[in-house]
C-alpha cells in the first residue's frame, strides 16, 4: 500500500512538472512573439551628419517603455548600429538595436571676398590664404580651376572649388591680382582709428540688466585698476594664458596675476579666457585643466572663456567644422564638471557661419558697432577694441554684460 501511494505522487509530481513545463513553454512562445512585434521603426532611417537625435525620433511604435532616451552620435558618416534599452509590457528589462545611417548633404563653405592680391614671385599655396572648410570632412579636396603664373603681373580669373568625401561641392570666381612690389599700395598711409571713450559706451549703454567692462591681457601693460574703477567699469574679463601655436605649449598671461590681484582688490567682477589654437579635443583638455590649476587661489564671478579664431590657418588644420565645435566643446565640458561656468568667444562672422552656437550655454559676441544685429543668444558684447579708459595707456576692449 505504502509503495502504490509513492507510485501515485510520483505520477502526481510528474504531472505538475510537465504542465509546468508546458506553462513556461507557452509562455516563452509568447514573450518572442511579443518581442517580434515589440519594435516598429520609422520608415526613413537615414539623418544628417551632426544632427541631434535621440533614440525615440526613429521608433513608430514601441511595446514597453524606453529606460533611456539617449542622444545618438551623429559625427561619423555611415551606418550606425543603435542600442537602447527598454522595459517590456511584462516589466522586463529588454534590449534592442537598429541601424541608422548618416549622411552628409552639405555643401562645404568658402568665405572670401570677389579678389585676392600677392606679391610678384609669392611662393606659398595660395589655397592657404582662401578660408574654407566643410562640416564633416576635415580634409576635403580643394583646388584652383585656371592658369595663372605667380611670376607674372596680371589679374588671372579663377575659380575655387572644394569638394568634400560625400560629393558635395561649393565653387567661387574670383580674381587673382599678382603685383610688383611696388604697385602693392600706398604704405604710408596713417590708419585711422575710431576711438570710443569708456564714459560714453556707460552713458550710452548702462542700463538696469547691464554692466560696463572690459578685456585685457598683457597688451595693456601695467594697468591702475583704482582709475579703471573710478572710471566706471564694473568688470574685467581677464586673460589667463594662451597657447604659444599650432603643437605648441601653453602659457600663462605674464600680467594674469598682476591683473586677476589688481582687479579683485578693486572689488571688480572677474571673467577668464584663453586664447587656443587647438587642434585636437585632448589639447583642449589640457588648456581648460591649464586654466583650472592657475585659477585654484582664485574666486571668479563670470565665465571662462574659450577664444580661437585662427581662421586664416584653418585650412592647414585638417580640421571640419564639425572638429573645432567639439573641441571647444570638450574645453566647455572640462571647466563645468569642475563647477566652473564656460563661454564661447567669437566675432559675428563666425559665430554666425562656423560656431554651433545653441550647444554652448554662454556666448561672447565680438561685434564692433553701436547696435549689433546679432539675432542668437549671448550674454556678453565686446563692442569695440579701440577704446579709452582711464588707468590704460593705450586701446582697450570695452564690453556689455547682460545680466538677464
Amino acid at each position: 500500500m505504502k509503495k502504490k501511494k509513492v507510485i501515485i505522487l510520483g505520477t502526481i509530481i510528474i504531472i505538475i512538472l510537465f504542465i509546468i513545463g508546458i506553462l513556461v513553454f507557452i509562455d516563452i512562445e509568447k514573450e518572442k512573439k511579443e518581442d517580434e512585434v515589440a519594435l516598429t521603426l520609422k520608415e526613413d532611417l537615414t539623418v544628417q551628419f551632426g544632427a541631434k537625435v535621440k533614440v525615440s525620433d526613429f521608433i513608430e511604435n514601441l511595446q514597453g517603455t524606453l529606460i533611456e532616451d539617449n542622444i545618438i552620435d551623429t559625427g561619423e558618416i555611415g551606418y550606425k548600429k543603435v542600442e537602447f534599452k527598454y522595459k517590456s509590457i511584462r516589466n522586463k528589462n529588454k534590449t534592442k538595436s537598429f541601424e541608422i545611417n548618416i549622411i552628409d548633404t552639405t555643401k562645404p563653405m568658402i568665405y572670401m571676398g570677389e579678389s585676392i592680391t600677392v606679391k610678384l614671385g609669392y611662393n606659398e599655396n595660395i589655397i592657404d590664404l582662401i578660408f574654407s572648410g566643410d562640416n564633416a570632412d576635415s580634409t576635403p579636396e580643394r583646388k584652383i580651376i585656371g592658369d595663372y603664373d605667380l611670376n607674372k603681373v596680371g589679374k588671372y580669373n579663377l575659380t575655387y572649388s572644394i569638394k568634400d568625401s560625400s560629393g558635395n561641392e561649393e565653387t567661387k570666381n574670383f580674381v587673382l591680382n599678382v603685383v610688383n612690389n611696388s604697385n602693392s599700395g600706398n604704405t604710408n598711409t596713417p590708419s585711422v582709428s575710431n576711438k570710443v571713450l569708456f564714459g560714453s559706451v556707460v552713458e550710452n549703454y548702462k542700463k538696469e540688466n547691464t554692466k560696463i567692462g572690459i578685456d585685457v591681457s598683457q597688451w595693456q601693460g601695467d594697468i591702475n585698476w583704482e582709475r579703471v574703477k573710478q572710471a566706471g567699469a564694473e568688470f574685467v574679463i581677464i586673460r589667463l594664458g594662451y597657447q604659444k601655436g599650432y603643437d605648441k605649449e601653453n602659457a600663462l598671461d605674464p600680467y594674469f596675476i598682476k591683473n586677476i590681484e589688481g582687479a579683485k582688490k578693486v572689488g571688480l567682477d572677474v571673467g577668464i579666457y584663453f586664447y587656443s589654437y587647438a587642434k585636437t579635443k585632448k589639447e583642449a583638455e589640457e588648456q581648460a585643466n591649464f586654466v583650472i590649476e592657475n585659477l585654484k587661489d582664485y574666486n571668479i564671478e563670470l565665465p571662462i572663456a574659450f577664444d580661437w579664431e585662427s581662421w586664416t590657418s584653418f585650412v592647414k588644420c585638417n580640421m571640419s567644422f564639425y572638429d573645432i565645435n567639439q573641441i571647444a566643446k570638450t574645453f566647455e565640458k572640462v571647466l563645468n564638471d569642475k563647477g566652473y561656468k564656460a563661454s564661447l568667444y567669437g566675432s559675428k562672422n563666425y559665430l554666425q557661419r562656423i560656431w554651433y552656437v545653441d550647444d554652448f550655454e554662454n556666448i561672447w559676441l565680438a561685434h564692433y558697432t553701436n547696435t549689433t544685429d546679432y539675432d542668437k543668444n549671448y550674454y556678453l558684447w565686446q563692442m569695440c577694441n579701440t577704446g579709452k579708459i582711464d588707468g590704460i595707456n593705450g586701446d582697450v576692449d570695452i564690453d556689455i554684460l547682460y545680466m538677464n
